[in-house]
C-alpha cells in the first residue's frame, strides 16, 4: 500500500509507517480500530469517510488513511473496550448523516506486531454487517 496524504490535511493524519511506529510504542493496552467503507461507495468518495472518521476521533488518536479509503485509528489505552467506544462514537455520528450503513468497524489489540493488528482489525470489520462493530476473535 502506498501512503497518501492527499485525502485529508488534518494535522494528526499519519502514514502507515508512522501509524505502525506509534502503535509499536503503545503498550499491550493499545488497539487498532479500522473503519472500512462498503465496496459500493465509489473510491473517489471514500476520502470523505476518512475525513469524517478523523473529525470524530480525538486529536491524540493518530489516524491513517489507506489507499482504499479505510481509516485506521490508534487507541492508545483501554484496549478493545476503548476501541469499541471509539467505533460506536464514530458510527453514531455517521448514523446522523445517514452513512452508517455503508461503513463497518473492527477492533484488534496491538500486541507485538502492529501490522498484524491492522490486518486483524480489518478482518473484524469485514466479519460484521454494515453499521456494526466487530472485534478480534
Amino acid at each position: 500500500m502506498s501512503e497518501p496524504r492527499t485525502l485529508s490535511m488534518l494535522p494528526w493524519q499519519a502514514t502507515l509507517t508512522e501509524f505502525n511506529r506509534k502503535a509499536g510504542e503503545v503498550g499491550s493496552d493499545g488497539a487498532c480500530c479500522a473503519f472500512v467503507v462498503d465496496a459500493s461507495i465509489p473510491r473517489a468518495a471514500r476520502g470523505g469517510y476518512a475525513s469524517l472518521v478523523m473529525a470524530y476521533s480525538r486529536a491524540d488518536e493518530p489516524v491513517c488513511v489507506l489507499d482504499d479509503g479505510a481509516a485506521l485509528v490508534l487507541v492508545r489505552e483501554g484496549g478493545i473496550t476503548s476501541g469499541k467506544a471509539l467505533a460506536e462514537r464514530v458510527l453514531v455520528q455517521m448514523r446522523r448523516l445517514g452513512l452508517d450503513l455503508t461503513l463497518t468497524a473492527g477492533i484488534a489489540l496491538i500486541g507485538d506486531d502492529p501490522s498484524q493488528a491492522v490486518t486483524a482489525a480489518r478482518a473484524a470489520a469485514a466479519s460484521v454487517a454494515a453499521g456494526q462493530v466487530g472485534t478480534q476473535a
